[in-house]
């Protein structure tokens, strides 16, 4: 007659087993898992280190590094350039309360707004008419037009805005008649609100869709685009001529920097992050196990360019 030896591994269960079942002489949390890896029962996982990338490619921010700067219940951050320097562009937030109302005043220079959270309410004209304006929502883009007069307030929920515009656009003084009785809310000779449901998308290549606000990233001058990409879903490695702006509007993104696709190292960006993108610089971006909505703003020509490992 034969006897038959257990399994190391059933072995060390019944020892650990035998250990538990003595709650007097159950150790520490520290003692207990020091037993557990001498018996071969835990398994110590190395730590990983947390992802880097180069930032002179590729800058970011994570919603908790937005510096908000509070001024008279409203805040602002300047992301990029100087508003009032002429010449160049620039990109900030704005977030303000609700009943928060501007005079009416005018800009020298183009410049776009996206509603990126709440209500943003638009008026137009040299007269601040708060029954006369267009309540707008999130993922609504605004064109305002040079010269021309326009007022704005806030909805019951606030709003959060984000603006790219040519430097130089310093505010004037009332210098339109009036608007006549009738006709729509807002002036669209003096501002044009193009709303998220109304928008015509593109399916891309790699599966993800996008759909130019305006502009045109392949041609020269400002542009605003929203790109969305479905859960696992990645660009390859490219390159852009001009820096690029970019806010995650929903989702989270996966963004990376380098010639060769690696979504082992890439760093997390969930709804309001903030990514800067500098021209030249080789990077890409995806999706895991949900669907994202990117903001894509800059100045043209900023085509992606597929990169040369």
């Amino acid at each position: 007659m034969t006897t038959s030896t257990p399994q190391k591994p059933l072995l060390r269960f019944i020892v650990l087993l035998a250990i538990c079942a003595s709650v007097s002489l159950w150790p520490a949390i520290p003692q207990r898992d020091a037993i557990g890896k001498q018996l071969g029962l835990i398994v110590p996982v190395a730590a990983q280190a947390p992802v880097t990338l180069d930032r002179s490619i590729r800058d970011y921010k994570l919603p908790s590094e937005i510096a908000w700067v509070e001024r008279n219940g409203s805040a602002s951050l300047t992301l990029y350039g100087e508003a009032t320097k002429p010449g160049g562009i620039y990109v900030s937030l704005l977030r303000r309360p609700f009943d928060n109302w501007s005079a009416p005043h005018t800009h020298a220079t183009e410049r776009y707004v996206t509603v990126l959270e709440g209500t943003f309410l638009a008026g137009t004209g040299p007269v601040q008419d708060k029954n006369r304006v267009d309540a707008l929502k999130a993922g609504t883009v605004v064109s305002e037009v040079p010269t021309r007069m326009h007022y704005d307030g806030v909805g019951q929920d606030g709003v959060t805005l984000f603006f790219i515009g040519m430097g130089g656009t310093n505010s004037g003084p009332p210098s339109e008649p009036p608007r006549a009785p009738g006709g729509p809310n807002v002036d669209p000779t003096a501002r044009v609100a193009k709303k998220l449901e109304d928008m015509v998308w593109t399916k891309a290549a790699d599966g993800s869709t996008f759909t130019n606000v305006f502009g045109d990233p392949g041609k020269a001058g400002l542009y605003v685009q929203f790109v969305r990409r479905p859960p696992n879903n990645w660009s390859t490695a490219h390159r852009h001529a001009n820096d690029q702006f970019v806010w995650v509007m929903g989702g989270r993104a996966y963004i990376g920097t380098g010639s060769s696709v690696d979504k082992d190292k890439t760093v997390g960006m969930p709804k309001g992050s903030y990514i800067h993108d500098f021209a030249s610089g080789t990077h890409y971006e995806g999706t895991k196990d949900e669907d994202l909505w990117l903001l894509v703003t800059g100045m043209g020509p900023a085509a992606p360019e597929r990169a040369s490992n």
